[in-house]
């Protein structure tokens, strides 16, 4: 989970591994002047994980419903062993619409249903007309109804799987039919035409000298 708080408000993004220190992310999750952290589930608690860098993709725009919505965040330390980087689509997998796609996130159930975020859910969905170069709509069908699928908050910057492959990042919603709380289709940004950029960041991160780790902190204060 990529958690931020700001003044007095607090949200809550999903992300994927990409790197042993490198999270990847919707940029309205970290956009601005945020304190972020990651978080992850660990026995009974969750850890959080201190973040020492951060990019938006220069495609990004808050003031746009439609924009590259996609960044990276970079920890002070990699994350333990047992997190698997996700490979990256790279530009050569291909995209119809009606093939099925998988979704990950951490989002709530229903709109304002707070205590049921924090856990890890998927869901197998379609692509949507309209297929755009760097963009895909994605959901069940298109006479589909609140209880196929909902995308809530919480599951911005979560992964758009073919296989283990990512090939997208969930960057918003959209309201559909008889729809009243979180919306049933979802906007994603396409990875496979951003992928320069990605490799563009990692590399001069990996270039930079990483800060001393610090300890990760627990959410239960352990």
């Amino acid at each position: 989970m990529v958690l931020s708080r700001q003044g007095d408000r607090h949200g809550a993004c999903t992300g994927t591994v990409v790197a042993p220190d490198v999270i990847l992310t919707a940029a309205h999750c970290v956009a601005g002047n945020k304190m972020l952290a990651i978080a992850y589930p660990e026995g009974e608690t969750h850890i959080l994980q201190r973040v020492a860098d951060k990019a938006t993709n220069p495609g990004y725009s808050g003031k746009s419903r439609v924009s590259v919505d996609l960044a990276l965040v970079r920890l002070e330390s990699a994350l333990p062993a047992r997190f698997t980087p996700l490979e990256l689509d790279d530009g050569s997998n291909e995209h119809a619409i009606g093939q099925t796609r998988r979704i990950a996130g951490f989002g709530l159930t229903m709109d304002r249903a707070e205590s049921s975020g924090g856990t890890l859910r998927s869901a197998s969905v379609l692509v949507l007309p309209k297929l755009y170069p760097r963009f895909m709509r994605i959901g069940r069908e298109t006479g589909t109804t609140l209880s196929d699928l909902a995308i809530c908050t919480g599951d911005s910057g979560g992964p758009v799987l073919d296989g283990n492959l990512v090939v997208g990042v969930v960057y918003g919603r959209e309201k559909f039919g008889q729809a009243r709380d979180c919306g049933v289709t979802g906007q994603a940004v396409r990875i496979g035409p951003q992928r320069g950029w990605i490799e563009g960041i990692l590399a001069r991160w990996r270039g930079q000298a990483s800060p001393a780790p610090r300890r990760p902190m627990s959410l239960s204060g352990q």
